[in-house]
């Protein structure tokens, strides 16, 4: 059975936690579900922890554990959209984890606290540059703290892929019509098609919208599927039946796990950049646990673990030494994490999102 090959590679080490986690997902089996997860057993009046599938594993709060003998709760979330209407409906974690360009709406909607980044031991490694992300500061009260920072780009097979340079251009190359692939969502294709066309993601007019729309028309007809997620993507370019895709950092490092010959791209027009973290709720009933929760998963270590088998940038600086060379570099990052961010385009808020999602809508139903 599929699932017990998953698990037996797990105990044995063959196999790391992260392939593990998408391959029981591919299965529908979820990690709630997933016996052999050490430090799963929660103890009366731990932490809650809201956050994404994959990020409640003991390695990334390790301290924690170390010091109340067991995880937080855990309280998973497929999205940030379910997350907050979760919480506006009355759930009370004491931690969650939403992207930076959703802070400003959690904490206009009373959901989230100021957080006394004193209290952080790790708070003095973290990079400067993401300390104060916009909409991430307010009144000068810190309430957002940055964790994970990824990329989303091209990832390619280099047998398999031509180019002279790299650029977002791949994704409208005629020569592998049909042999490209793109993320279903709008959040992560319009922003780099946007780029890509020389107008601001962020702060489109209509006539910035309608030049992103012609170009994502144009696109379409080269593109095998869009994906939902990036193990669909990982899968089909293992194979061949893509042979170039926009995805996350994390992908390549699977991909080259497996011996499949692929590299992550570093578009002249700039690579997309997201950082996610982690927010106090509002009424958060173990105050002193959350911030031990936060500090934990700001330590060397966990983002150590971050880098080398999540594929993801970590928000402290020293996490980049301890991973090593070839780990960033199988990542598709730097060492020089300031210099790589500010190379970067920076996720934030659709100025008119509404418009924006219909709009790609239309484009994929062939309207």
């Amino acid at each position: 059975m599929e699932r017990e090959r998953l698990l037996d590679g797990l105990r044995a080490g063959t196999l790391k936690r992260r392939n593990v986690l998408k391959g029981l997902a591919a299965l529908g089996i979820g990690v709630t579900a997933m016996p052999f997860v050490p430090g799963r057993a929660t103890a009366a009046g731990q932490a809650t922890y809201f956050t994404w599938e994959g990020y409640e594993i003991p390695e990334l709060h390790g301290d924690y554990i170390k010091k109340y003998g067991a995880s937080p709760d855990i309280s998973l979330f497929a999205d940030e959209g379910e997350g907050y209407q979760k919480m506006r409906a009355g759930f009370t974690p004491d931690v969650a984890h939403p992207c930076s360009y959703n802070t400003r709406l959690w904490r206009e909607s009373g959901l989230i606290q100021p957080i006394d980044t004193k209290r952080l031991s790790n708070w003095g490694d973290v990079i400067s540059s993401l300390k104060t992300i916009e909409g991430t500061q307010h009144e000068g009260k810190q309430y957002f703290v940055p964790f994970d920072w990824g990329n989303t780009s091209v990832l390619y097979r280099t047998d398999l892929v031509e180019i002279k340079e790299e650029s977002w251009g791949l994704m409208w190359d005629e020569r592998y019509k049909g042999r490209l692939s793109t993320f279903a969502g709008a959040n992560e294709t319009v922003p780099y098609t946007a780029v890509y066309a020389g107008v601001d993601p962020w702060n489109m007019s209509d006539a910035d919208l309608a030049k992103v729309r012609a170009l994502l028309v144009k696109q379409r007809p080269l593109i095998r599927f869009y994906a939902d997620d990036e193990t669909s993507i990982e899968q089909a370019m293992a194979s061949g039946e893509i042979v170039a895709g926009t995805t996350w950092n994390s992908s390549s490092i699977t991909l080259q796990g497996e011996g499949v010959p692929v590299k992550f791209m570093n578009p002249k027009e700039g690579i997309m950049t997201w950082v996610c973290g982690l927010v106090l709720h509002k009424k958060a009933p173990n105050v002193d646990k959350a911030y031990d929760l936060i500090d934990s998963m700001l330590s060397t270590d966990a983002g150590k673990y971050m880098i080398t088998d999540y594929g993801y940038g970590h928000s402290n600086a020293k996490s980049f030494d301890a991973a090593g060379d070839e780990a960033v570099k199988a990542a598709g990052l730097s060492r020089d994490a300031e210099a790589f961010l500010k190379a970067g385009v920076f996720s934030r808020e659709f100025k008119d999102r509404d418009a924006v999602l219909r709009m790609f809508e239309e484009v994929k139903a062939g309207l």
